[in-house]
This record gives C-alpha cells, structure tokens and sequence, in this order.
C-alpha cells in the first residue's frame, strides 16, 4: 500500500469520526438551549454552538458555513418560540448567530487554505525524487517515507517503519556524526554516508536533514552511488594519466593546453605545470607550418599520427612521435583533444649515423669500379711498349701484367657481387635517391649524436 493511499484513508476514517462528533455536539448543545430557554436563563448556553460550527469549519471546510447557517436558524427558531415577546433577546441571538457564522466562514478559509499547502506538500512529499522519511530523534524509529526512500534501499513503506533509521548506517562513526551534527545545528547538509540496501548491497546517500518541534527530523535521502562510483572511475583514471610514463597532455577544442603530467614536463624540461596551462600547443612547435596539416586531419579524421618536432624548456628541438584523438562524448559532440608524446630523438639519430654510413659506403663501391678502369689503362701501355724491349724482358713484363689483369678480374667479380649489396641498400634503407636526402623543413639534420637547426639539407 503506497504513502498516499495510507494518508487518505487515514483521512476518510478521522472525518469520519468528527462527523460523527459534530453530530452529537450540535444535539447536546440545542438540547442544553432548549433547556436553557424554557427556564430563561440562556446567557451562556448559546456558547455551545461553537463546538460543532468550529469542528465542522475545520474538518468540511466547503460546508461548514452552510452548517453554521443552519444552526444559527435553528437557535433562532428556538428563541423566537419560547422568547418570542423579547425583542432584546433575539436581537442578542442574532448577534450570536452572525459571530457563528462568521466564525465558521473564517474557519473554513485557514481550513482550506490549510488542505491546499497540506495537499501541495503531500504531493511533494510523495512525488519527489529524492527519498524523504520523518524519524523520531530520540529512537530513530521511522514514522513515515515516500515511495523514493524505500525504492532506494529496496525494501517497501510498511519494511521500512519496522526498522530503526540508524541501522541503515553502514559506519557507526558516520551515524553518530550526522546525529551529532543535527543535535547541535538542527539541521544538516549534504551529508555523505553509506547505507545497508536489501539483499546485502551498499548504497551511497547524500543525507540532509532538519530537526522538527515535536522532536523529529525530516531527512532527505539523495542516492549517489553512481556518482562516487564514476568519481572512484575518475581518480583511478586520473592517477593512471599522471603517473603514465608516456608524455600525455589534454588540449580544449582552440588547441590550448588545459593539462600536462609530469612525465611530459620531464620531457620538455618544465618544471611545473602552470607553464603549460592555457598556452596554444604551437608554441611548443618548432614547424608551425607543419601542425596546421596535423589541425586539418584532426578536423578531417579526427586523429593524426607521426612524427613532429618540439622545442624544450631551452629551445632546443628534439622528435617525438605524436598521436592526437578528438574526444568525444556519448551524443558524438567534441570534448577536447587528447595527445600523447615518446621521445624519439635518438632513434632518428641513429638513423641519421646509418643512413649517412651506408652512404658512404654505395660512394666507396662507385670509386672501387672506376679505379679497376683506372688502373687497365696504364697497364695497356705498359704491355704495348714492352714489345719493343729486347728479349725475355718482354715476356716477363707481359706475364706480370696478365697476373695484375687477373687480380683486377677478381676485384671486377667482387664489385659485380657488391652491385647487389647496393641495390639492397637502395631498396631498404633508401640510400642513393636524391628524393631521400632532402629533409622535411622541420627535420633535424643531426651530427655528432646531437640535434642541429632546423632546416633543408
């Protein structure tokens, strides 16, 4: 049975019973004034009337005058039978009749007025959405809740005024406070405790309460276990992001930075995170040429992913490699954007060694073919311009040159062997094309293992 059934009820059967008082308060009191008027003594019998008027007032606001008319008639109606000869009498009696009446209209006015706030409250009370119980103060038993209170601890109205408010208090420490806290202030605000939910479950409430005269206290009960849950969510969230090793920073929708961890600020060398806040992320960027194309394929994809180049505390440039995410919410619209940094510096120095070496080396093989070249010319004289020396020194110059010829055809296979060698390196560390060897206008050139200016090689 629901809270407002009970209070209608409770409301048709104490009607009830003041008709039924009514009725026999109006009989007794013209019974008394009839009494009264047949011995001549009616100074204070009319007096009466004021019971039933007023009760009828109260309880049947709509009728009540029409009840007291009725009575003033019938009083009336008795004096003017048995005191009919005395003009003063019914003069009095009619003043008496008017102050009924208009008692009775004044009545039934508060009394209206009084139905309508009690049925506007009743309906808050039964309606809200916050769960609302009255409790006794001095033995936390449970007078009276709306459907909210008990949905919110699962048990139903007639369970709950069973039970003492207090045993709903998971921590007895949080009971005593809040009661300490409303015996001393009266009142209490946003009070957060945990409650026992049936079938063994926890709630978390927000409580607040206000004492009342007769020694009660009406509570306000707010659940707020998903709250605390995604608050719980949040912080495990949080401290994972701030405590990541991976650089990570949270930019609003304009690109302006609203959050840096610390493990960014050690990559930047900053050392706090205000000098970060509400800056634009190009002024970390060395090439704002190049992050207005990463700004367009974050509007277009809503993500970019590669390298880019940053500047340090000191200026000075070093690579990262940067992914940005559009954050959005559960409707699709855009919350901020998130970026994650990794130090890649020395990678593209050691690519920068490589590549620079292997080059170096395709160079070497180029000069080894075209010294083989270099060295049959010459030797092709020498042969042609033994002939013309006397005897066997011809041969033996022709033997020794054949020998040299032999060993540079063995130098010619090795270099036919590191043709491939170069193609391989031409093909998987693009070393050789002249497309390779020019750099991004924001790349590094970087020697000695460490990062040079910005600029076209």
């Amino acid at each position: 049975m629901t809270n407002g059934k009970l209070f209608i009820e409770r409301e048709e059967s104490l009607s009830n019973l003041w008709l039924f008082i009514v009725i026999n308060t109006t009989v007794l009191a013209l019974l008394i004034n009839i009494l009264s008027l047949y011995y001549g003594n009616n100074d204070v019998a009319p007096n009466l009337f004021y019971i039933p008027v007023v009760i009828a007032a109260y309880w049947y606001p709509h009728r009540g005058p029409i009840f007291a008319v009725l009575i003033s008639a019938a009083y009336l109606g008795l004096v003017y039978t048995f005191l009919g000869h005395d003009i003063g009498m019914l003069i009095t009696s009619s003043v008496i009749c008017y102050v009924l009446i208009g008692v009775s209209v004044v009545v039934s006015s508060l009394a209206t007025h009084m139905r309508k706030n009690e049925v506007k409250y009743r309906s808050l009370f039964n309606h809200s959405q916050a769960g609302v119980g009255l409790v006794d103060l001095k033995t936390l038993a449970i007078r009276e809740v709306n459907s909210r209170f008990a949905l919110l601890l699962s048990h139903t109205e007639q369970e709950l005024l069973e039970r003492s408010f207090g045993d709903f208090f998971i921590d007895a420490a949080k009971k005593e406070e809040f009661l300490h806290l409303l015996t001393i202030n009266r009142s209490v605000e946003n009070f957060e405790a945990r409650f026992h939910a049936d079938s063994g479950g926890t709630r978390w409430v927000l409580l607040s309460a206000g004492r009342l005269p007769d020694d009660s206290f009406v509570v306000n009960v707010v659940d707020i276990t998903e709250r605390k849950h995604a608050e719980l969510a949040l912080l495990i969230k949080d401290h994972a992001i701030s405590s990541s090793i991976n650089a990570i920073a949270i930019l609003d929708l304009d690109h302006r930075i609203t959050y840096v961890n610390q493990s960014l600020l050690r990559l930047m060398e900053f050392h706090h995170e205000e000098e970060f806040i509400g800056r634009s992320v190009t002024d970390f960027i060395n090439s704002p040429q190049k992050f207005a194309s990463v700004r367009e394929a974050l509007s277009r994809n809503n993500s970019w992913f590669g390298e880019i180049a940053l500047l340090k505390y000191n200026k000075k440039p070093f690579y990262v490699l940067l992914w940005m995410n559009v954050v959005r919410d559960d409707s699709g619209n855009p919350l901020c954007i998130m970026a994650s940094f990794i130090d890649i510096t020395d990678r593209k120095q050691m690519e920068m060694a490589k590549r620079k070496a292997l080059e170096q080396i395709e160079k070497n093989i180029e000069q080894f073919a075209i010294l083989g070249d270099h060295i049959r010319n010459p030797l092709a004289v020498i042969v042609g311009l033994s002939s013309l020396a006397p005897g066997d020194i011809t041969e033996k110059i022709v033997a020794q040159a054949r020998e040299i010829d032999r060993i540079i055809t063995q130098l010619d296979m090795g270099w036919i062997e590191s043709e491939k060698v170069r193609d391989f390196i031409k093909k998987y560390y693009q070393v050789g094309s002249q497309d390779h060897l020019i750099l991004d206008e924001d790349e590094t050139i970087l020697e000695d293992g460490m990062p040079g200016e910005f600029g076209k090689s």
